[in-house]
């Protein structure tokens, strides 16, 4: 799965950028899916009017996704919601490539640390600029999980410069946990001493991905393209590891529904009774 040189990179440097690593089928079948959760609601909306989402352009589609955000924001939200939810994005973060590929990097029990995440950022579907460009963070202040933690980022599209590609600081997982204040759930880390040109940009193809230790320091690039920058994550803790077995395996996130219903007076016994007609 690794080459020893590769494993050396990753514990020196705290990064993998592994090229082809995926099938790219299965890799666009989550994009797909995601798209087709806001498609809907383009059609429930009449933003568009007997189409397809084969047949609709990116431009089209952004369009809608735009417009939806200014018009609706709370649909827009609810997408976002679902499409996090996906049984293709669940599917990939549990690749058998990717469960070889965390014990390649020497995780012996690897269990998810947290649902699937995935992003569709641009400025035009944002109100804070955390939304759409997350500056300097570390991911393993959110996770709390062992010190070994990883993180797969997986583009779903081809991401360049103008996308907004991630930017790393590599080694920086070797200075430890740096973050000095949350911000929205992300553990941001002070730029005193950092000039920007030490961070690389990765520009990543569908197939590709990222895989990089918790406690890197990494920013979004910045997203100057007329698109939304797609893309998905995956973290993972590694249970054999001794300080997250001596923390009682802690876990940071927390996961609940809410008590009161969402639309009042719903669903009736009518309602009900239709479906299963």
């Amino acid at each position: 799965m690794l080459t020893g040189n590769q494993l050396k990179s990753y514990k020196e440097q705290g990064y993998l950028l592994l090229k082809n690593f995926l099938q790219k089928e299965e890799v666009q079948q989550v994009l797909d899916d995601a798209k087709n959760v806001f498609f809907r609601q383009f059609l429930n909306k009449g933003y568009l009017e007997n189409a397809s989402l084969s047949d609709t352009s990116d431009a089209t589609f952004n369009n809608c996704l735009y417009r939806l955000f200014e018009e609706d924001i709370e649909t827009l939200s609810n997408c976002g919601k679902q499409a996090q939810h996906l049984i293709s994005l669940h599917a990939l973060s549990l690749n058998e490539k990717i469960q070889k590929l965390l014990g390649a990097i020497q995780m012996g029990f690897p269990v998810i640390s947290t649902r699937p995440v995935m992003f569709f950022n641009h400025p035009k579907l944002a109100k804070e600029k955390v939304f759409y460009k997350v500056d300097a963070h570390q991911d393993w202040r959110s996770m709390q999980g062992s010190l070994n933690s990883a993180v797969i980022w997986i583009p779903l599209i081809d991401i360049d410069k103008s996308l907004g590609a991630l930017e790393i600081l590599p080694g920086s997982h070797l200075k430890g946990l740096t973050t000095d204040h949350i911000e929205k759930g992300f553990g941001m880390v002070s730029l005193d001493g950092i000039a920007p040109e030490d961070f690389l940009s990765v520009e990543v193809e569908v197939g590709d991905i990222l895989l990089f230790s918790s406690f890197l320091v990494h920013q979004s690039g910045e997203n100057v393209s007329d698109s939304p920058r797609w893309s998905c994550h995956f973290r993972y803790n590694d249970l054999d590891e001794s300080s997250f077995i001596a923390r009682k395996f802690a876990h940071a996130y927390i996961y609940k529904p809410i008590d009161d219903l969402i639309t009042p007076d719903f669903p009736s016994k009518e309602e009900i009774a239709k479906v299963f007609q």
